[in-house]
Parts: C-alpha cells; structure tokens; sequence
C-alpha cells in the first residue's frame, strides 16, 4: 500500500530561501498544495519583497503551483492564521514550510501561527549562522538563478541592486564586513527566476532602481515567461 504524502503549504516571497525550501520540500516527496504570499491589496504589491503581484503570480505559473494570496488587513499575524485554518480545510493541508535559516524569534514566531491554525511547522533550510555560506553555494550550483531585488543602503551601493546571485556575487558578498550572505537581517532579498523546479524561466523586461525606505529597489514592471531549452541551461559552478 502507497504510503499517504504529506500535503503541505510553502511560505512565500519569491526569494531564494523559500524557494530552496520548496525544493527539498519536493525531494522529500511531499505534495505541495500551494505556495502563501502575505500582500497589500491596497498597494498591489507583497510584503516581503515588495513584488508586483501580477509579477508573482508569473512566478508562480513558471513552476505549475498554485498561488494563494493573503491580504494582511490591519492584523497581520491574525490574516496568516486565518488563511492556514482556511487552507487546511479546503485543501486538506497538513503541514507549513517556511525558509527561515537560523533567526529564533523568527521560527518561534512562525510555529506559533502555525499551532493556531492547526497546521505543523517545517524549516527544511534550517541552519547554523556559519553554515548561511554552504547554503548560498548549495542555491547556486543546483542551477537556480535569481535577481536582488533589494539591497540595503547601509551594505550595498544602487549597483547591488539587479546583480545575479552567480560565482562573482558569491565572491563580492563574501567581502562585505558584518553582513550575511544568505541577508537574514534584511540586508538584501532576491526574486528566482529560474531553476530545478521551474518549467519555464522568467526574463524581466522593464525594470529601474529605485531607493525606498533604506533599500535600494529593483522596480520589476514586466516580465514574460520563456520555454525553457534545457534543463542543465545556465548551472553556475562553484
């Protein structure tokens, strides 16, 4: 008899560490039900990385999982809750993965919402603070690609800001004093563009920089999805 898979739920920003987090997610055979992003209705955009939600919603084609969207209202833990118990019951969910690395007030957090809504909690890319290098290394040489959408100005310059998470940018990051490289203190975020777990890859097609609240910002205003010509296309080795 096949054994019952685990559904479950990913939490979503369309960076890097929730994508990495998918993925082992799906090399633990488990069936993801859908992908959760919390956004503004009102400005149209999510919260994390502030993307366009038509923009995440491209992404979220590109890789044939459906997207839920979570306005956040004007109580935002009470949203997420919400959306899970909801989730739970009209997908038959049993579990949410969240791509936090090693920051503990931010997984206590995430356990919490997730024991209100009935749901276990999952952190398949949980690590050691000095670990965040193998896992930056791990993203890039399994053949993902991904843009930085937001840099901080206390790290980086505007010209951070769109680099490609590639062999030069593991190099750069890895010279900037007192800072991660995976940025778990906010102090860059990345869209994926591409990768293992995508069926079609994602070419931007306008985007500026722009400085907005202390980060450096990657004004993505449209994209297109592309068919992909080979799956080994585009794997940077480290």
């Amino acid at each position: 008899m096949d054994r019952k898979k685990t559904k479950v739920a990913i939490s979503w920003s369309g960076g890097k560490d929730g994508c990495l987090a998918l993925y082992r997610t799906l090399k633990e055979e488990k069936e993801v039900e859908c992908l959760v992003s919390m956004v503004s209705e009102k400005y149209e955009r999510n919260h994390a990385h502030g993307l366009r939600l038509d923009i995440l919603k491209q992404q979220a084609e590109a890789m044939n999982i459906p997207l839920v969207l979570v306005n956040s209202g004007e109580d935002y833990e009470q949203a997420l809750i919400q959306a899970l118990y909801d989730i739970k019951q009209d997908r038959g969910v049993d579990e949410i993965v969240f791509g936090s690395l090693y920051a503990e007030e931010d997984r206590k957090w995430n356990e919490e919402v997730a024991m209100k809504a009935g749901l276990t909690s999952s952190f398949p890319v949980w690590i050691s603070e000095n670990e965040s290098s193998l896992l930056l290394k791990e993203f890039i040489t399994l053949g993902f690609s991904a843009v930085v959408c937001r840099a901080s100005d206390k790290v980086f310059d505007p010209s951070w800001a769109g680099r490609m998470l590639d062999r030069d940018f593991y190099e750069d990051i890895h010279n900037k004093k007192d800072c991660c490289v995976m940025g778990e203190a906010g102090e860059y975020h990345t869209f994926v563009l591409d990768g293992p777990i995508f069926s079609k890859t994602i070419q931007l097609e306008k985007s500026g920089v722009v400085l907005n609240s202390g980060l450096w910002s990657l004004d993505i205003e449209d994209c297109q999805l592309l068919e992909k010509k080979s799956e080994m296309e585009g794997i940077n080795q480290l």
